[in-house]
């Protein structure tokens, strides 16, 4: 989920990792909000949107499911896939735009998954050192 935080600074890594009991709670993607005027006030100047995951468990499966399922229901993963399937099918009846369509949908579902395993793989390094 894309939120917006007050953060004092930001980890070199670019990932804050929150522990509350079982829970595990990650920061990434984290960039800086300029200051807003309103009503002749400057906002704060530490205002980051990030993106936020809940996370039960530890393991590198778990960030990556995590941050998956966040972006993406089941439902819709099960749709892309099929449309994927359609897409790559020569003798499917589809439109060239369609057919277009649901491949670059599904890139991006690969690329939400492969950057999932980018902060996954962070997330680990950083828990070894907590």
């Amino acid at each position: 989920m894309k939120t917006t935080y007050q953060l004092d600074s930001v980890p070199a890594s670019g990932i804050i990792i929150i522990l509350e009991g079982a829970l595990m709670r990650v920061m990434f993607d984290i960039t800086h909000r300029e200051p807003v005027e309103e009503d002749g006030h400057i906002g704060p100047d530490n205002l980051y949107d990030v993106d936020i995951v809940d996370v039960n468990g530890r393991s590198k499966g778990d960030v990556i499911s995590a941050i998956v399922n966040d972006r993406y229901t089941p439902d819709q993963v099960q749709a892309l896939i099929a449309n994927y399937a359609l897409a790559t099918d020569p003798d499917s009846d589809i439109t060239e735009d369609k057919r277009h369509e649901y491949r670059e949908e599904y890139q991006a579902y690969q690329d939400c998954r492969s950057e999932a395993k980018q902060v996954a793989a962070l997330v680990v390094l950083e828990l070894e050192d907590m």
